[in-house]
């Protein structure tokens, strides 16, 4: 069963696709779609949260273009071959940070394009350990720095 496209999504960018060999069976239809999915869900899955939902217009697009390739490249080697490279392109831009997945409603999802997760924390030095977890203590500048945020002056021993 899908989670992301319909065969309908297929057809309307490549119709061609209808003229394979039992095309126009349900059950080739949904075995395209989950190796596409597949496809798409692996080379994404070690950066993104899979599997990816229906509205998701980015992984749509990509899952559509992953059925087109595997099913035409030895057919029409050519025209596969702009498509996986364009593919290719796109998965490998969305790793980078250089794009994003948008939505339905045309969010880009993170909104931190080709940025770095930032945390008010980052600049700490960690003081957890693999130590008993009883003994653990929190970083002094980081209480410092909570208490100065509020106004508070933190008078140490």
């Amino acid at each position: 069963m899908s989670y992301v496209i319909a065969w309908s999504d297929v057809q309307l960018r490549y119709p061609e696709l209808d003229k394979l060999a039992n095309a126009t069976s349900a059950t080739t239809q949904a075995g395209f779609i989950q190796l596409a999915e597949a496809y798409v869900h692996s080379r994404l899955g070690g950066q993104f949260t899979t599997p990816f939902s229906s509205n998701n217009l980015t992984a749509k697009d990509l899952i559509v273009d992953a059925l087109y390739v595997q099913n035409m490249l030895t057919r029409q080697p050519d025209h596969a071959k702009a498509v996986r490279e364009s593919l290719d392109a796109r998965i490998n831009d969305l790793l980078s940070g250089k794009t994003s997945m948008v939505d339905s409603a045309g969010v880009a999802a993170g909104g931190m394009v080709g940025e770095t997760v930032w945390s008010n924390t980052q600049n700490y030095s960690p003081v957890f350990g693999v130590s008993n977890i009883e003994l653990s203590a929190v970083s002094s500048d980081q209480l410092q720095a909570e208490a100065d945020a509020r106004g508070d002056v933190l008078s140490w021993p």
